[in-house]
This record gives structure tokens, sequence and C-alpha cells, in this order.
């Protein structure tokens, strides 16, 4: 398993979660089947609890981008070679192919593909256009490719022509830091040092055109002085497309609530805990998304939610958010509305986000994982 490509927020947390159930799964193979990784010195922190024999350290902090690449063409196959491998695993959609092993993708990133629809800046651009075709070349040749929703399996069947049998659907799972249980002087003290005191609504995710945080800014303006007059609107996340970074802090300024709106940028995952479980609702209004972690988060910890009516929310939340049409800021805040003044309609929505997020297990996901890379056909 090439855990090097796992740099962002989203792969980090997939590699905390799985990798030690992963571990578990291969363990009670008892010898059948066993797992080493292929990581980074900057990684270590992900895997207290593993053996150290399980590993295969890169003495470097991180290799991003073109460097992991590179790396990996120059020295997979000879680990590939060294460990008897019969499987190379990447949890990511790019990956260099070794002659003799077979190799095992995952689609979680679909931004690249549909990034033609925003307005980006020239360097995201480029980053998505060469992303969507390294992608698609990797995705195509791969033995066996793990989307992790619906909605990425069908773009794989139908936007890259992969036969279904290739596919294993496999959803992430819930951290089981992120729950309703209910710490109030240590919340209150987390949202108070980002500058909160009082109710507030949350959006969050990576600052990226696709979030359209410029359509929940708008909600909120026409509803501001429907939901209490100290009701504060805060966005939690960071990005790397400046041009639409200073688009939304423009959007910010111009509105006449600005002095409500609160950007916090990226926080710790502790105050990502205290946010979700403190906000009258998240509103999610993201239009591409794989399987995102924010929607089990929030799930996990009993958020009333608001969300975007494009796939794959509808398949990840089933009926337990407020859904409202996308891009419809009317009927957006519309919803706001309704959600900020109902306490009885926010305690049915944190009813059904923690029953859903029952769903969403990492013990399903590395058992399911796992047969994904040993269950293969006869040959």
């Amino acid at each position: 398993m090439s855990c090097l490509s796992s740099s962002s927020g989203g792969a980090i947390s997939y590699l905390r979660n799985l990798v030690p159930p992963l571990d578990r799964e291969f363990e009670a193979s008892s010898g059948v089947h066993s797992l080493k990784i292929v990581a980074h010195e900057g990684q270590r922190e992900l895997f207290p609890t593993l053996p150290e024999k399980r590993f295969l350290w890169v003495q470097e902090a991180r290799l991003e981008s073109w460097r992991r690449v590179l790396w990996e063409r120059l020295n997979m196959a000879r680990i590939a070679h060294d460990e008897n491998a019969d499987v190379i695993f990447t949890p990511y959609q790019v990956g260099s192919r070794v002659k003799g092993p077979k190799q095992v993708l995952m689609i979680r990133n679909m931004e690249p593909y549909l990034a033609h629809r925003y307005q980006y800046g020239l360097k995201s651009r480029l980053r998505n256009v060469a992303l969507a075709r390294l992608s698609s070349q990797a995705l195509r040749t791969a033995d066996r490719v793990v989307a992790v929703s619906k909605f990425a399996a069908h773009h794989l069947t139908d936007g890259l022509d992969i036969a279904l049998k290739r596919i294993r659907i496999i959803h992430h799972g819930r951290d089981g830091a992120f729950s309703p249980v209910d710490d109030q002087d240590e919340d209150l003290a987390r949202l108070q040092a980002l500058g909160i005191d009082g109710e507030f609504l949350l959006t969050c995710g990576s600052v990226l055109p696709y979030r359209r945080y410029e359509d929940v800014i708008a909600a909120f303006n026409s509803c501001a002085d429907s939901i209490g007059s100290g009701t504060m609107l805060v966005i939690a996340g960071s990005g790397s497309d400046d041009r639409y970074a200073r688009s939304i802090q423009r959007a910010v300024s111009n509105s006449p609530y600005a002095n409500r709106i609160l950007a916090v940028g990226h926080v710790s995952r502790a105050s990502m805990i205290s946010l979700y479980r403190r906000c009258l609702a998240c509103i999610i209004a993201t239009e591409i998304e794989a399987c995102p972690n924010i929607a089990i988060e929030a799930m996990a910890s009993g958020c009333p939610i608001l969300s975007s009516d494009r796939p794959p929310l509808p398949e990840m939340f089933a009926g337990s958010s407020l859904t409202f049409e996308s891009r419809n800021t009317g009927h957006m805040a519309q919803m706001i509305q309704a959600i900020g003044n109902s306490d009885s309609l926010r305690a049915t929505l944190r009813r059904k986000a923690i029953e859903r997020a029952d769903h969403f297990s990492w013990e399903r996901c590395a058992q399911e994982t796992f047969a994904a890379l040993t269950e293969w056909p006869a040959e």
C-alpha cells in the first residue's frame, strides 16, 4: 500500500482511520495475506499503534505532486520485486504502473473532471487539466478501482468507459472523534478563541470555486434579519486558489452584514468538532465531491444539515438533511430561515443525522477494502 499521495486533510484522515482496521483484517487472514505500507517520515504520527515491521519508510518529510510520481517511477518496481508484492494499492487516482503486480487505485477527487464549470485562477486551471489527464490514463489501466461513492463510480463507467466489474464502491467511514457528546465548557472555550460568542451557522471545507461560498453568503444576506440579530455565519476552511479566495473576501466585505460573517480559515480538528456540535446548522453548498468528509463529520456530530441537491450529497445524506436547489440562493435562504427559527426541526434533523451516520463505518470500509485487494477472479 503506497501512502505517499496522501498529504491533504481528507487523504490524511483516510489513512489515520482506515489503516489500523485494514491491518487487523490482514492479520486475521493468518498469514494468507500480508500488508506492507510505503509511507514518508511526515506520516509516522498517523500510525502510532502499528508495528514498525509493517512499514517501508521514505526518508523525506513528504513527497508531493510530480516529486511523488517521479519517486514511484524510480522505486516502486524495485520495492514490489523485493517484497514479492501481488497487489499495489494507491488510495488515489494516479499511480505508477508496475509490471507484474495487480494495481488498485481509488477515485477520490472529482474536481479535475468538473473544474471547467468554474472560474479558477490560471495555476489551478492548469493543475486540474493535468490531473484529469493523468488520472484518466491511470484509472483506465488499473486492474481495479475503488470508487468512494456511486457518483464517482458513474463517472468511471460513463465518463471513462471503465467496466463495472473492475469497480468496487466503498464509502468512507465515520471518525469516532466527531460525535454529538456535548462538552459545553471545552466547546465554548474553543469557539471563543475563534471569535465566536453566540449562535452561528457554519459552512466549511476547502475554499475553492465548487464550494459555492458566494451562494451561502448571498442566502445569509437575504435572511439575516429573520434569524436573530446576533446570529453569525462562520466560514471554516482554506484553499489554494487565490482568485476565488479574493472573490469570497470581497463578498464578505460587500455584505450589509459583514460584521456578522466570520472567516476563521483553517482550524484544528478539535475546533472543527466544536464548530459542528455547537452550530445552529451546517450549510453544505458544494457541487463537486466524491465522498465528502465534511458530510460524514457533520452527521456524526449530530448537526442539523442544509445541503445542496447535487450528487453525491443526496446519496450521502439519504434524506437526513434539509435540501435546497443548488445555486438557488432564495431557496437556500428559505431553508435557513426554517431551520434557524424552529427548535423542533433542528431536533428532528439532528436525530436523522446521527441515525444516518451509523451507516458509515471504518471497520466496514476496511473489510470491503480488504476484499477489493485480495479477492480476484481465477485467471
